[in-house]
């Protein structure tokens, strides 16, 4: 499928944040909260690079009687795959999303997460002639970007071969490692970061996706209330202001990899004079330990977001790993407190 829409698009010879009031949202989908809104970045096929083309992606909550059920999916610009709708499977234990491809025809896909809980693996189970497509949704482990794999695999070829990258960042986050979503306003259904409003009789509310707007529009009155019981709750302190947007030259995806940039040395060169009151390089364990409470944080906001929905089993799983895999880091911590707390009651 994608290797046709290629030679179409690029020739012939070139294809040769800490959430708040989180609501009941399911536990497979916690991986995902941060997903809701719109995303911006750039689609490139792996044998031409150079040329490459802009996609803007929106991800939405599905309800069903006030629940999120789901996720639903519009990939504009995408070259593999235009809209869907991504569900689970707990009989199966498998991820489903259902479809329709840049074709207009539909488009199945189903699989599970990676071993390291990094990365989504979805085949396509409806596949097309000529072979077989994988779609790979690789989420970074800052919450503000992630990375699309298309990849296909032809008939009695041994294995995949990749076939496009999509590299996106998400609108409104500034480039730090998840910092900037503690900064954003929480959206009052799903306590995401928001990045949009809803109006209800001269008042706004902070909301972070289409899906979220669409059922606050039905059911005004339930969460206006609940959005004043949880400005009370919070001493009435004013939503945040919005972080600053990604810069034009963050870096953000050099090479179009999961990797975080590259730290660019601070040593000088050895015939450089040392210049006044000049600050001593940083070793790099300094960047190394920047990366691991990275990774510590993320690990704790999932915890945390499954203790706030009532799964304390699970919360407990992620604060034990937090503390087993990151020991000396601040989150390890607020993990272990949390461990004891939910072990005492």
């Amino acid at each position: 499928m994608w290797g046709a829409l290629l030679v179409g698009a690029l020739g012939a010879s070139a294809f040769a944040a800490e959430p708040t009031g989180v609501t009941d949202i399911p536990e497979p989908f916690v991986r995902f909260e941060h997903m809701a809104g719109s995303w911006k970045g750039t689609g490139a096929a792996t044998a031409n690079k150079i040329k490459g083309w802009p996609e803007t992606h929106l991800w939405a909550w599905k309800f069903v009687n006030g629940t999120p059920t789901g996720m639903t999916l519009e990939w504009k610009g995408d070259k593999g795959l235009a809209k869907g709708f991504l569900s689970y499977d707990p009989k199966a234990k498998q991820y489903r999303l259902e479809g329709s491809d840049a074709s207009d025809k539909p488009a199945v896909f189903a699989g599970a997460m990676d071993k390291m809980g990094k990365a989504l693996v979805l085949t396509r189970a409806n596949p097309t002639e000529g072979g077989k497509d994988r779609l790979t949704i690789r989420l970074n482990s800052n919450l503000i970007r992630y990375t699309l794999e298309f990849d296909h695999q032809e008939p009695g070829a041994p294995q995949f071969k990749r076939v496009i990258e999509v590299g996106l960042t998400k609108e409104g986050e500034s480039f730090a490692a998840g910092g900037s979503s503690s900064d954003l306003p929480k959206c009052i259904l799903t306590g995401g970061a928001a990045t949009m409003t809803v109006s209800y009789q001269g008042k706004s509310y902070p909301i972070c996706c289409s899906g979220c707007r669409d059922e606050f529009n039905d059911n005004p009155e339930k969460y206006a209330k609940k959005a004043a019981e949880m400005a009370a709750a919070d001493g009435g302190k004013p939503d945040a202001k919005p972080a600053a947007k990604v810069g034009k030259d963050d870096g953000s995806f050099d090479g179009l990899d999961d990797e975080e940039p590259a730290t660019k040395s601070a040593m000088p060169s050895p015939t450089a004079k040392p210049k006044a009151n000049s600050e001593p390089a940083k070793p790099k364990a300094d960047a190394a330990a920047g990366k691991s409470d990275a990774k510590a944080a993320s690990q704790l906001k999932l915890g945390q977001n499954l203790e706030k929905s009532g799964k304390t089993a699970s919360a407990l799983k992620y604060y034990q790993q937090v503390v087993k895999d990151f020991p000396d880091t601040p989150q390890a911590k607020t993990a272990s407190a949390r461990i004891k707390a939910l072990q005492g009651k």
